[in-house]
């Protein structure tokens, strides 16, 4: 995983950089390891949040009519695409041009 300083610090609180600044390699490690810790927790609780996986089935339901709609008007285009195709190799039409 390459490193973005830059990010880092727009994200960590000025507390949390100026405490770490000196801080040695075993207490980095240290830090590195709970932070990991409390990751794993985090996302453990967040896939056991009912709330969270309730918002997430009313946001699938709301995009499913714009989804589908999408999927209509994308297919529309596949089959005239293939119809100017058709057309231009002369298959259908050949005394009709674009």
């Amino acid at each position: 995983m390459a490193v973005d300083l830059g990010k880092a610090k727009k994200i960590l609180s000025s507390t949390f950089l100026e405490d770490n600044d000196k801080v040695n390699e075993d207490e980095a490690a240290g830090l590195v390891v709970k932070a990991e810790q409390l990751i794993k927790g985090l996302r453990d609780e967040m896939e056991t949040d009912e709330n969270l996986a309730d918002a997430k089935a009313v946001v699938k339901d709301l995009g499913s009519g714009y989804k589908n709609a999408i999927k209509y008007e994308e297919a529309k285009i596949q089959f005239l695409l293939a119809k100017i195709e058709e057309i231009q190799e002369g298959a259908v039409n050949p005394h009709t041009s674009l």
